[in-house]
């Protein structure tokens, strides 16, 4: 009867705990204009950054899922990456590696 009693709260309050999780960032996307501003070190911290942002919203698609908010947030965030790697090249800078380990 305990037993019962416990799975049916934990059926029920399982579904509740993934809706409430959600993703939060303190990353700035900046915009082009703003990228071309950075100084060669601020370029590569930024793109550092950015890159340890997408992973770690990978690792929390993989435990939660993306949706609405969550999913354009991500996409901002890919899309950033690749405005600062684009500066980068441009500047003949090399790339930070990131490698999972």
């Amino acid at each position: 009867m305990f037993k019962s009693l416990v799975l049916s709260a934990a059926f029920l309050f399982f579904p509740l705990s993934i809706t409430w999780a959600a993703y939060t960032s303190n990353i700035v996307i900046l915009d082009q204009k703003d990228i071309e501003k950075l100084t060669d070190e601020q370029l590569t911290n930024a793109y550092m950054d950015a890159l340890v942002e997408v992973e770690a919203r990978k690792d929390f698609f993989n435990h939660f899922g993306f949706s609405g908010k969550d999913l354009d947030d991500y996409k901002a965030v890919l899309k950033y990456r690749l405005l600062l790697l684009m500066e980068i090249h441009s500047r003949n800078l090399d790339i930070p590696q990131f490698e999972r380990y």
